[in-house]
């Protein structure tokens, strides 16, 4: 399912991203909205101009090397402001995709965001969308992840313990060319693991935990100029082998690309899996 990516000149941009700054205590932050009366967050972000290279016209990264890779997976989905036609169509053909590029035995996609560009309208046809997130984070960490596949297996989670998972997020723009708030990773080989830094994310009926991102020089970016629908990045928040070199995580981060004046607003989609690895721990 996966064929040759669209050759383009490669560039190199620099932009502002913003990564954790470092403080005492554990951070936290919510959810969404914060409460009436609730105490106010903890994390603080820091801006550092960094350089996002562009990954054509050869896209190099991979999912071993560097925890994230650019693919050409074509959607039959056309409309991605419906909650139902989504988990009916789209959370299957994603499965796919992720199954075939990961060679996995099985795929669990358990939840998706659809996000639109800071101009354009939060609540197309009545139907809640998020913004893009400009700080560089994962949206999991190896407790929270495991957490999470014990929730969506249930009763198959003790048949599947000691099983090799990853969680993966597929990403794609649902309208291009994508030049408003694009998706930067940062090569997960450069991530040292204490930068890595976990948070308490809350919610009104739950807290959850991730990882936000500090900033080290050696850190390496990258972005896919003009994304097309047909085009996807599949990237890790957490993986559970322990092979060396095998990278865990890449985090991401949305970005301003200045180089454009005049953008329609970004629109994308966003689905969280499970991928299993039944033969290989």
């Amino acid at each position: 399912m996966n064929s040759v990516l669209v050759e383009r000149p490669s560039v190199a941009v620099e932009a502002d991203i913003e990564f954790l700054l470092p403080g005492e205590g554990r951070p936290f932050s919510y959810g969404g909205e914060r409460p009436i009366g609730a105490e106010p967050e903890t994390t603080e972000f820091e801006r550092h101009r960094v350089i996002i290279e562009d990954v054509r016209p050869h896209p190099h990264l991979s999912m071993a090397a560097n925890g994230a890779t650019l693919g050409h997976w074509p959607t039959a989905v056309r409309s991605f402001y419906d909650d139902q036609e989504l988990r009916r169509r789209y959370y299957p053909e994603a499965a796919e995709i992720i199954k075939g590029a990961l060679r996995a035995d099985r795929v669990v996609v358990f939840d998706h965001n659809v996000r639109r560009g800071k101009t354009g309208d939060p609540s197309p046809g009545g139907y809640p969308v998020g913004r893009p997130v400009h700080h560089a984070h994962t949206d999991y960490t190896p407790l929270s992840a495991s957490k999470r596949l014990e929730r969506e297996l249930g009763t198959d989670a003790d048949a599947l313990a000691g099983a090799r998972f990853m969680q993966v997020n597929l990403w794609r723009p649902i309208r291009g060319p994508l030049r408003d708030a694009p998706l930067a990773i940062c090569d997960g080989a450069t991530v040292s693991r204490h930068s890595l830094r976990p948070a308490d994310l809350r919610y009104a009926d739950r807290t959850g935990e991730i990882y936000y991102l500090a900033h080290e020089p050696a850190q390496r970016w990258y972005f896919a100029s003009d994304m097309s629908i047909e085009e996807a990045w599949l990237f890790k928040n957490f993986d559970s082998a322990t092979t060396r070199g095998t990278v865990t995580a890449a985090p991401h981060s949305a970005f301003e690309d200045r180089r454009y004046l005049r953008m329609v607003p970004r629109e994308s989609i966003e689905v969280r899996a499970f991928a299993l690895f039944l033969e290989h721990p």
